[in-house]
């Protein structure tokens, strides 16, 4: 064995120690000391940060070697992803703080109850919420090892007198999708610096969505992903101070930081001195991009009133958010106007903006106390803190139980309806609504949430978005008003289910409930025969007469290829299950209206579902299908690339989704082919752009009227989110479930349909449509009634049309009710209804 000599082993050390300290010093300086027993990411993952990208399993391997050497931590696992990877965040502060942390929690729910809370800052450092923005990922670690290692005085005083939670991959499937991709195309001896090498060019659906491809910046107050519910619980255990939102943007670009443009883009829910605050800090960023020579950008852009976004909803909280916007090198270097980017300076950008966060949050620490004191003060929304939203409805409680549990997570003040209420002619009944009151402590999310704001002036000053209302998302009736209080609502009743006596006659199921599509995609699977009611009708059951609508689901117990006792115990495990009633028939003899035996009554196919994948189709809109088939209904869905589609055996299915695409993948033969399969009995779904295709290629509707010139100008264009509304037929199929005439959509983007383009109108935009947003003038005359949501036969098959999105970043229960309808109805929807 060969010895070394000590000579030799003395200059090995110092070589390693001299490139370990001089790729340290370009990222904190020399004047940072590091405890020595602590390892850097460099050491413990072997390569140096900004080489290659850091998979997220091996971020959270360091983040746990932290956490096992360092009492400075507490690493928590605050939720799982949907590919079940873990979700960690890093706790750091004092040893003393770091024992004490329940304790601190404890105290800062006086927070909520309008007190003064000083003690320790909480600070939120967030990091790749879009899986492919990954600088601010791989500054995450070394942002942990600064605050977990650096021994400098002025470090520990701010251990002592803060808690930092370090999130360091707010995606954790998108980045590693991210991370995969770029790690397996970049070179090893050169680098890949051309905008339009592979490296740098994704390929579909990209790292930028979670596993179903959806936004997660867009789900703070939606919640509707695990990663969301995660974040939002911690966030609403701890109320951080700030919360730090680290992102990239264009290659082109260099860095941007708060404040935003003012005109525009400043909530009336936020007080003043959130955005007072938001300015102070921005010294302190612009201190730090200075000292390295980074050139950055403020005031320009970026929308910052949206409380979707991880930097807006702090503001809604009584926090103060921040956005960084890092111009990108979308792999590990690449040229742009500004020069060669690389993965290191802009890991530098992130890291030393991300420590400026904290010495800012420091020098402000008294603002940030007296912002909490100001925000949580329920006086704060003046002369509207008597008067209360009420929101109900009195068939569908499983869609009226999801909105509440939805307040309840971001703890809003939710209380029963005492009384049986008629507001503008919607009754909301006792034990079928709730009661919101304005004047609560956290009054800003809930003005933002049944925000009804449409007087806005300039459409370039609005951002992304100028519609937020969750309210209109869900569907639900609710209006403004001081309805009579009951108990305060802790958590949401149990929904008790009728027990199920047998019938040797038949059952029906209320349509209205939204489980009750659940329930009937389930007795589909279960090969249950059974059918739909296109009239309303009255007919006695075990508890007198009763009252049923349209969509009324029938099993009768005769001609099912089970005996009674089987499908009863089948019908009563479902009913269970889903949550849904059903209820026991002894005649088909109606009261009023139509006979059990009416061909009114109408069978329902098992519906066989693809939808079209892959380049050219935006993955938003195609990760919603995807969400809602998987996730919400449980029920099979086929997704085809579109380089396959023009292969695929289409008589396999019976029902085809469209999502916004542009569709140059089909030739005019497998356009054609597309014609065939619905002349053959086929059902077409078309979703936005989708249904623009269709129209222009003249797919199930060859009777259009061709638009004129000024027509055409108006057809497409922009506008920000906002909210309209439409006057839905509810005796269509499509509409079935539905209880109020009135159906609120959300569009982000302008375009519109005429009637004269199109079959059989089921909805359209009403003469006063805008609810929650902006639209101009011009656009506005063009809206009125145009097309929402239209059906044409063609052949034996037919063609839904849907001229927005129903299914909107998956929160949008009133739209998604008809789309379901559609997977269910589809083959029976056509112009005779």
């Amino acid at each position: 064995m060969r010895v070394l000599s000590l000579l030799t082993i003395c200059f090995l050390w110092l070589s390693v120690s001299g490139v370990k300290a001089e790729k340290i010093d370009y990222f904190f300086g020399s004047e940072i000391v590091f405890d020595p027993k602590i390892p850097s990411p460099q050491e413990f993952l072997g390569y140096e940060i900004g080489s290659r990208v850091t998979e997220h399993s091996r971020v959270n391997s360091y983040y746990e070697k932290l956490a096992e050497l360092s009492g400075r931590t507490s690493l928590v696992e605050i939720g799982r992803t949907h590919e079940n990877r873990k979700i960690y965040v890093l706790i750091v502060s004092s040893a003393d703080n770091i024992k004490n942390l329940e304790r601190i929690k404890d105290t800062r729910k006086k927070v909520r109850q309008g007190e003064r809370v000083t003690g320790p800052l909480v600070v939120f450092l967030g990091n790749t919420v879009h899986g492919n923005e990954t600088s601010s990922a791989e500054a995450a670690l070394l942002s942990a090892y600064y605050f977990v290692a650096a021994q400098n005085d002025f470090v520990k005083k701010q251990l002592e007198e803060g808690i930092y939670f370090i999130d360091p991959v707010r995606n954790p499937d998108g980045q590693e999708r991210f991370a995969s991709w770029v790690n397996a195309n970049s070179s090893v001896n050169f680098y890949n610096t051309s905008s339009i090498d592979r490296e740098h060019t994704e390929i579909w659906p990209r790292g930028r969505g979670n596993h179903y491809w959806f936004d997660l910046n867009r789900d703070w107050v939606n919640i509707v992903h695990p990663e969301s519910k995660a974040r939002v619980s911690l966030y609403q255990d701890w109320l951080p101070h700030v919360q730090a939102d680290h992102h990239e943007m264009g290659t082109n670009s260099t860095f941007f930081f708060e404040p935003t443009d003012p005109d525009g883009n400043e909530s009336r829910f936020v007080p003043q001195s959130t955005y007072k605050l938001n300015r102070l800090f921005a010294d302190h960023f612009a201190r730090a991009l200075d000292k390295i020579g980074s050139f950055y950008y403020t005031k320009e852009s970026y929308d910052n009133k949206n409380p979707n976004f991880g930097s807006t909803y702090p503001d809604y909280n009584g926090g103060v958010g921040i956005l960084f916007e890092q111009g990108s090198s979308r792999g590990l270097r690449q040229e742009s106007n500004n020069g060669l980017v690389t993965l290191e300076h802009t890991v530098r950008n992130q890291l030393v903006t991300s420590i400026a966060t904290v010495d800012a949050a420091h020098a402000n620490k008294d603002g940030l106390y007296d912002l909490q004191k100001e925000f949580f003060n329920p006086a704060r929304s003046g002369k509207e803190a008597s008067k209360s939203y009420i929101i109900g409805d009195n068939y569908d409680i499983s869609r009226l139980h999801k909105f509440v549990k939805l307040l309840l997570d971001h703890k809003l003040e939710v209380y029963e309806n005492a009384n049986d209420v008629t507001i503008d002619n919607v009754k909301y009944e006792k034990g079928k609504s709730y009661v919101i009151p304005v004047g609560q402590p956290n009054s800003a999310l809930v003005g933002i949430i049944f925000d009804d704001k449409k007087d806005y002036a300039d459409a370039s000053k609005l951002g992304y978005g100028a519609g937020f209302s969750v309210a209109y998302s869900t569907g639900l009736s609710f209006a403004i008003s001081t309805p009579s209080r009951g108990a305060k609502v802790e958590t949401l009743p149990q929904k008790a289910v009728d027990n199920l006596q047998q019938s040797e006659y038949a059952y029906l199921v209320d349509f209205r409930d939204s489980k009750s599509q659940h329930l009937l995609l389930r007795l589909l699977e279960e090969g249950v025969l059974l059918t739909t009611a296109s009239k309303p009708f009255s007919i006695n059951t075990n508890n007198g007469a009763r009252d049923f609508s349209y969509g009324t689901l029938l099993i009768p117990v005769a001609n099912q290829s089970i005996p009674s006792a089987e499908l009863f115990a089948k019908l009563k495990k479902l009913s269970e299950q889903e949550e849904v009633d059903l209820i026991p028939i002894s005649t088909g003899f109606s009261v009023k209206g139509v006979d059990l035996g009416s061909s009114a009554f109408r069978k329902i196919d098992k519906p066989k579902v693809l939808v079209v994948t892959g380049e050219g189709v935006t993955s938003t809109e195609a990760g919603e299908v995807w969400h809602l088939f998987d996730q919400v209904l449980k029920y099979p869905l086929v997704r085809v690339e579109s380089n396959v589609f023009g292969r695929a055996d289409l008589q396999q299915f019976n029902r085809i989704v469209l999502v916004s695409g542009d569709y140059s993948f089909l030739n005019p033969e497998g356009i054609e082919n597309l014609k065939n399969w619905i002349k053959n009995g086929g059902t077409l779904i078309t979703i936005n752009r989708a249904s623009q295709w269709a129209i222009s290629n003249k797919i199930g509707f060859e009777r259009r009227v061709e638009a004129n010139e000024s027509d055409e100008k108006q057809r497409t264009g922009s506008i920000p989110t906002s909210i309209f509304q439409t006057k839905v037929k509810l005796e269509h199929p499509l509409a079935f479930g539905l209880t109020s005439a009135y159906l609120p959509v959300v569009r982000e983007g302008f375009s519109f349909i005429s009637s004269s383009e199109v079959g059989n109108v089921v909805a359209a935009f009403t003469d006063d449509p805008l609810l929650n947003g902006y639209i101009s003038t011009n656009q506005l005359q063009s809206l009125k009634g145009s097309v929402s949501l239209a059906v044409n036969s063609f052949g034996r098959g037919n063609i839904v049309l849907f001229a927005d999105n129903p299914l909107f970043r998956g929160s949008w229960d009133g739209t998604s009710r008809t789309f379901i309808n559609a997977i269910l109805f589809g083959g029976g929807t056509s112009a005779r209804y």
